[in-house]
């Protein structure tokens, strides 16, 4: 399946005093795409174990052109590994037909009842093999967090 594509509305007070999408907003961008995927459409699938807490441990963004707020982002979201408890996420902005950003997070997911990381499920791992990453031949899953 590969890449998971949503539209992310960019609000008018995303903007700063430059007159583009403020850094700070690009990384709340990308959450909101994450949820959609993580939360809601997979849930649609009937993998609702994903709506339990997550963490993001990690997270690098890389800033190519100024966003705007006149249009939605594109964001395209792939798996780069998958761990124990973790996942690691690669994320694009597209906008006018021109990459704006890159980003990754790691995430660990959470048990909801005492607050520590939880081992990802069967189903979970299933849903997260079918967006991985186009340039990895074989994901790359571990045994460490």
């Amino acid at each position: 399946m590969g890449k998971y594509l949503v539209a992310v509305p960019v609000r008018w007070s995303d903007q700063d005093i430059n007159g583009h999408v403020n850094n700070a907003k690009i990384v709340t961008l990308v959450e909101e795409a994450r949820i959609q995927w993580l939360n809601k459409d997979a849930a649609v699938e009937g993998l609702v174990s994903f709506d339990t807490p997550k963490v993001v441990v990690s997270l690098h963004v890389e800033f190519q052109r100024p966003l705007s707020a006149d249009c939605d982002v594109e964001v395209s979201i792939s798996v780069k590994r998958i761990g124990r408890t973790s996942f690691t996420l690669c994320y694009s902005g597209m906008q006018a037909d021109r990459n704006r950003f890159t980003a990754e997070t790691t995430l660990v997911v959470l048990d909801r009842s005492d607050g520590q990381p939880r081992p990802l499920t069967d189903p979970e791992r299933s849903y997260l093999l079918r967006h991985i990453a186009d340039d990895a031949a074989v994901p790359r899953i571990v045994e460490s967090v």
